[in-house]
């Protein structure tokens, strides 16, 4: 690299719903955009770097850049393409990565110098080194396989202090062992589970935290029970309270839940998706064919662990009927929260194959390809009503009174009822907290309804005595011999659409 000085600007750009109304902003400023960080943490000394969150803060800057890189989703492609041809226009040269340009390269390339296709990690500084040369290439491919080994330390100093509820985030792996139809990562990553080359690399950034509550952004982060259990250990000699992903795998293992939990975990996002096992079969997600979900759920809260549930509407089996049907086993079976998503065919993925080659696809606007609109024709109803009976779906679980229900009886009843209430019915508050940079007065209640207690689960167990440990031993025993690591995916990846959940590549 040369000691020549250059300015680099990172942008995540915001989706049009956020920009236009501050639509659910406490979703997309949950956290910093931790793959620009990532890649910031990986740029020479002789760049002078910005990075923004157009979520949480303006990104059309007067100020002049040699070079700007974005990350890509693809329900923010055309604000990707607005920005990179607005800063084109001023000057730079642009690098676009992500899921969407990795997946329509072709699109992308009108608005970009060069292209990241795939992870940006073992791409980055050779798009530099060409960059300062003067020679960028119109497409570098990262490579898969140990990008997780090269991804930090982030440089957290550069995001936006007083934005987001959880400042620190990891994703020590990377990938899904599964391989849904419906799920973008196969189109990413490919199909398979990469970890991290060393545990030293996460207990160094462990010990660089400043409080004891992480996210992990992986996309199933107990898919390997020997990575996990490694893990674990460290989480429980630094004291850290977490949260992450999970399939319904992870109740199989006598045990497991209870590991996590003695290791700091107190809540797991878990891909419910459907509760027609046809659905799934069709969908390709096996784990969950034959799950008992009912069962799932006691064994993941006799462990102490909340759950917050995610499911999909518009499989071909569902009729208007699904939206009451999954809303009821969700209230009567007390799931913490849930996330509903209207089913999206991402490109790159098997489903956008299967409904582009039966001319099901109403349109190719990437905007609403957010899993809040049909974007497709359903089998056993209208795109009206898939549209509507999701947004009824959000209403009914999220009244006082399913709040209340699903509440009533369990222990952190009220720490329940809070978690819910911050969470959907406060969205105006969430704005004015997040853009007035007033979030760091509130994040240590927020981390402390999502930090529990001990009690909780010795309470919990006390009442249900053995029954989770006897319901892993029974899914267990029920299920053929399987390898090491599980063929799980970590819950609907659809959320992730134009979400904040999963950190991505700027290029």
């Amino acid at each position: 690299m040369s000691t020549r000085q250059y300015s680099l600007l990172l942008i995540l750009p915001a989706l049009q719903e956020v920009l236009a109304s501050d639509f659910r902003l406490l979703k997309y400023a949950l956290f910093p955009p931790l793959g620009l960080l990532s890649i910031a943490g990986m740029t020479p000394d002789n760049y002078r770097i910005v990075v923004r969150d157009e979520h949480v803060e303006p990104v059309e800057l007067d100020e002049h850049f040699d070079l700007v890189a974005m990350s890509v989703y693809v329900s923010s492609a055309n604000r990707a393409y607005q920005l990179a041809d607005f800063y084109r226009r001023r000057g730079a040269r642009i690098v676009l990565g992500g899921i969407h340009p990795t997946t329509r390269p072709m699109e992308a390339a009108r608005h970009a110098d060069a292209l990241c296709l795939g992870p940006a990690e073992t791409a980055w500084p050779q798009i530099l080194r060409d960059f300062e040369a003067g020679a960028l290439k119109r497409f570098y491919r990262g490579k898969r396989e140990g990008s997780a080994a090269l991804a930090g330390p982030a440089r957290r100093d550069l995001m936006n202090q007083k934005a987001y509820l959880v400042r620190q985030t990891m994703v020590p792996t990377r990938g899904c062992p599964n391989s849904c139809d419906f799920c973008y990562k196969t189109s990413f990553w490919g199909k398979h589970f990469y970890e991290r080359s060393t545990l030293a690399q996460i207990e160094r950034e462990l010990a660089s935290f400043d409080t004891k509550f992480v996210f992990f952004l992986d996309d199933n982060f107990l898919a390997d029970r020997r990575w996990a259990r490694r893990v674990f250990r460290l989480l429980r000699d630094y004291g850290i309270t977490w949260q992450a992903s999970a399939s319904l795998a992870a109740v199989r293992t006598p045990g497991y839940l209870e590991e996590a939990y003695e290791a700091g975990c107190r809540s797991l996002f878990v891909g419910f998706e459907s509760i027609s096992p046809e659905n799934m079969r069709q969908a390709n997600k096996r784990v969950n064919i034959a799950a008992d979900y009912a069962g799932a759920i006691r064994a993941f809260h006799d462990a102490g662990i909340m759950i917050n549930g995610s499911f999909v509407f518009g499989f071909d089996r569902d009729g208007p009927d699904v939206f009451d049907r999954t809303v009821d086993f969700a209230i009567r079976n007390k799931i913490e929260t849930a996330t509903f998503h209207i089913l999206t065919p991402f490109p790159g993925t098997r489903l956008f194959a299967q409904m582009a080659a039966r001319d099901r696809l109403l349109h190719r606007s990437w905007d609403l390809y957010d899993t809040r609109h049909a974007v497709f024709r359903p089998a056993r109803m209208t795109p009206g009503e898939l549209e509507a009976g999701h947004r009824q779906a959000y209403r009914d679980f999220y009244t006082f009174g399913s709040i209340l229900r699903r509440s009533w009886g369990m222990p952190g009843m009220l720490k329940r009822v809070a978690y819910n209430v911050g969470w959907k019915k406060v969205d105006r508050l969430w704005s004015f907290l997040i853009r007035r940079g007033l979030v760091p007065y509130v994040r240590p209640v927020f981390e402390h309804i999502l930090e529990g207690s001990t009690q909780w689960k010795h309470n919990a167990r006390a009442r249900c005595g053995h029954e989770a440990r006897d319901f892993a031993v029974r899914a267990h025993r029920a299920e053929p011999p399987v390898r090491r690591m599980e063929p799980t995916c970590a819950a609907s990846s659809l959320h992730r659409a134009g979400a904040r959940e999963t950190p991505l590549p700027p290029a």
